[in-house]
C-alpha cells in the first residue's frame, strides 16, 4: 500500500532515502538490529513485486521537476554546473546528458518505461548490497537467502557505452545566468585516468590542493593575494560527481566566482598559472602533508557511521569490483609529488582546457 514502506520503517525507528548518481542509484535504510529482517524483507518486496501506477508516476514526473527547477534551472550558477560544463566538455550522449534530465525527457515518459526500466535494471544481478552494523554475519546471510532467493534471475542489463573520443583543442562558451548576481569562470578538462589508478589517486590529491580549505592554492592566489575571486570550488570528477562516485570517463573541473571588474580572460590566466607552476614543481613539502593528512581523516570520519562505512564498501563493491578498494588510504598517502608533477602536466594542458565565461543577469 502506497507510503506502507516508510511507515514500517518508522514504527521501528528507522529512516530511509535514496539518491541518483551518474553510474548509480544508492539506496539506504539505517534501522535498530532488531529491525534488519523486517527492511530486508521490505526491500526484497519491492523489488520482487513494485506495485506502479500511471497516476504515481505523473506524480513522480512534477516531483523531479519542480526539483530540477529549484535545484538547477532557478539556482544562481545551477545551469552552468549542472547542464552546461558536462554538454560542452563531453561529446558522447551518456556522459554529456544531465543526471536529472530536461522537461522533455520527464514529458515523454510514461508507465512503460517505468515498467520496462525497472524490469531491466532492478534485478538482484545487478545489485549490490551492504549490511553493516551489529549484525551476525552468517544469520544476515540467511536472511538474504531466504527473502531474495527466490525472486526471479534475469540478465545484467549491458552497460552503455560510454567512450569519448580523444580531447581536442578546448573549445569557449558563455552562459547568461539571470539568477546570478557575478560573473563565474569555469574550465574542464576530459579525458581522466580510471578510477583506482595511480594517477586517479594523484589528481584526487592534487585537487585537494587546489581547492580545499583557505590554505589551499587557489584560495590564496586567487581570493587572497589576487583578490580577483569570491568563491572557488572544483576538483578531479567536478561537477558531475566527486572522488567517491567517481568512474570513468570523467573530467576535472574548476569553477570560479569573481569579481565584476576582473575579466575572465585574467582570471583564466591565473588559473593556468598556477596549474603550469604544478606541473612544474609540484606541491611543496608542507603541502603534500597537509594534504595527506586531511584526506586521512576525511576518510576515517566517513566511516564513523554504519551508513558511511555501508556507502564506502558499496562504491567500492560497484565501480572499483573489489569491496577491498574501501581499505586503500594507503595507496593514496603513497602518492609522491613526482607522481602529482606528472599528473598535473598530463591531464591538465592549458591548450585542452574547456573554457565557460558566465554573464549574470541578475546584478542590480
Amino acid at each position: 500500500p502506497k507510503g506502507a514502506f516508510d511507515r514500517i520503517l518508522e514504527s521501528y525507528g528507522g529512516d530511509n532515502n535514496a539518491s541518483t548518481h551518474q553510474d548509480l542509484t544508492f539506496y539506504y535504510e539505517e534501522v535498530p538490529s532488531n529491525a534488519v529482517p523486517v527492511a530486508l524483507w521490505l526491500d526484497a518486496d519491492r523489488v520482487g513485486a513494485l506495485e506502479v501506477s500511471a497516476s504515481s508516476v505523473r506524480n513522480q514526473i512534477e516531483v523531479v521537476k519542480e526539483e530540477k527547477r529549484l535545484r538547477v534551472d532557478n539556482k544562481p550558477y545551477g545551469p552552468l554546473l549542472d547542464l552546461e560544463i558536462a554538454s560542452g566538455t563531453f561529446s558522447n550522449w551518456s556522459n554529456a546528458h544531465p543526471v536529472i534530465g530536461s522537461a522533455e525527457d520527464l514529458d515523454a515518459s510514461g508507465l512503460d518505461d517505468v515498467r520496462a526500466f525497472f524490469k531491466s535494471y532492478y534485478a538482484p544481478s545487478n545489485a549490490v548490497m551492504a549490511v553493516v552494523g551489529d549484525v551476525d554475519p552468517a544469520e544476515v546471510r540467511r536472511w538474504v537467502t531466504e527473502l531474495f532467493g527466490s525472486l526471479p534471475s534475469r540478465p545484467k542489463p549491458a552497460a552503455p557505452d560510454t567512450s569519448e573520443p580523444e580531447s581536442g583543442p578546448g573549445r569557449r562558451f558563455e552562459v547568461k545566468d539571470a539568477q546570478a548576481k557575478l560573473p563565474a569562470l569555469a574550465l574542464s578538462w576530459k579525458g581522466m585516468p580510471e578510477r583506482g589508478s595511480a594517477d586517479f589517486r594523484a589528481l584526487v590529491l592534487l585537487g585537494r590542493a587546489l581547492f580545499e580549505g583557505k590554505n589551499s592554492r587557489l584560495f590564496q592566489e586567487l581570493v587572497k593575494n589576487s583578490q580577483a575571486a569570491v568563491e572557488l570550488s572544483g576538483g578531479l570528477g567536478f561537477p558531475v560527481s566527486d572522488t567517491s562516485d567517481y568512474k570513468a570517463p570523467g573530467l576535472f573541473g574548476v569553477f570560479v566566482i569573481h569579481k565584476a571588474e576582473r575579466k575572465p580572460e585574467e582570471v583564466r590566466a591565473l588559473l593556468l598559472a598556477q596549474l603550469a607552476r604544478l606541473a612544474a614543481q609540484g606541491l611543496s613539502a608542507a603541502e603534500l602533508v597537509r594534504v595527506k593528512t586531511k584526506l586521512r581523516s576525511d576518510w576515517i570520519l566517513e566511516q564513523q557511521t554504519s551508513l558511511g562505512r555501508a556507502q564506502k564498501l558499496l562504491m567500492a563493491a560497484l565501480l572499483d569490483g573489489d569491496p577491498e578498494a574501501a581499505n586503500g588510504l594507503d595507496k593514496y598517502l603513497a602518492v609522491s609529488n613526482e607522481d602529482i608533477k606528472r599528473a598535473a602536466a598530463k591531464y591538465l594542458k592549458s591548450d585542452l582546457a574547456n573554457t565557460f565565461v558566465l554573464i549574470p543577469g541578475g546584478a542590480q
